[in-house]
């Protein structure tokens, strides 16, 4: 994600965003588990892990569990961490709820740069020493 010139697309970096979550959690992803995740049929698990699988971003073979390559790992990682930042962001300094900085937050790490989160996290730092 450093570099938007290789950016996926916003659903390719959902489903790393899952794929990471579940690998930290499970230390594996199943397509069953990505599907109730985020909503979606297991046939569009499918297709996506084949996609992510040809980019080098995840290890997929049919039936398998769902590991992340270390490419695939940075980039859910980073994907993982602008959430974060923009979640707190939006609940802390937008007063936002929960809810809605969740849902905001998932919008916008597909939208800004990584210079204009890095930016954000910056704001943020400052804010807390001040308080």
């Amino acid at each position: 994600m450093s570099d938007s010139t290789h950016r996926l697309s916003s659903s390719a970096e959902d489903y790393l965003e899952a794929i990471g979550h579940l690998c930290h959690k499970n230390g594996c992803a199943q397509v069953s588990d990505i599907a109730e995740m985020l909503g979606v049929k297991k046939p569009s698990v499918t297709a996506a892990m084949r996609r992510l699988a040809e980019l080098g971003m995840i290890e997929y073979r049919q039936y398998s569990p769902i590991q992340l390559t270390e490419k695939g790992a940075r980039y859910a990682e980073s994907v993982i961490s602008a959430h974060r930042i923009l979640y707190r962001f939006m609940e802390e300094m937008a007063g936002l709820s929960s809810e809605r900085a969740g849902e905001a937050a998932c919008l916008l790490e597909h939208l800004l740069s990584q210079e204009e989160i890095d930016g954000i996290a910056a704001r943020l730092k400052a804010n807390s020493a001040e308080s």
